[in-house]
């Protein structure tokens, strides 16, 4: 994070059988991070073997409610999207910073229709579904192939 950022942004880990949902508010160079609030969702098994759009939209849907407790004076400009960074800590093939091929489940996932699709590409369909005007900036994944 740039010590001159201000502003709201998100971050979603995914890597297991729950997820973390993160918004910080950003003072700039002389306040820092303001606040910060999370919360933690279990993923239903059933969604850990069944379809991409079931996980995918599930997702979406607990992140919509996080950013629904977003204080008043902190949506974002006309124009401008909510931002999200996006930890993803199973076996992708980084094509960009905000896009990456699942190569593989883990950790109890077997999803066969995400294996090989763009999993910054599965989440905004869900966002964009239900409405939820936020883009991934960035994709990190912390999962090393040997």
């Amino acid at each position: 994070i740039c010590r001159d950022e201000e502003g709201l942004y998100y971050a979603l880990d995914l890597g297991g059988t729950n997820f973390r949902v993160l918004r910080v508010h950003l003072g700039g160079k002389e306040k820092g991070i303001i606040s910060q609030e999370s919360d933690e969702v279990s993923i239903p098994l059933e969604l850990m073997t069944g379809s991409s759009e079931g996980l995918f939209d599930f997702i979406a849907g607990a992140l919509a409610k996080f950013v629904e407790s977003e204080p008043e004076g902190f949506h974002p400009p006309a124009g401008r999207q909510r931002e999200l960074g996006f930890t993803f800590s199973f076996p992708v093939k980084q094509t960009s910073i905000a896009s990456g091929t699942l190569i593989k489940w883990t950790k109890g996932f077997s999803i066969e229709d995400t294996v090989g699709q763009d999993v910054v590409g599965e989440l905004t369909k869900s966002l964009e579904k239900i409405g939820l005007d936020m883009r991934v900036a960035a994709l990190v994944s912390l999962t090393l192939l040997f």
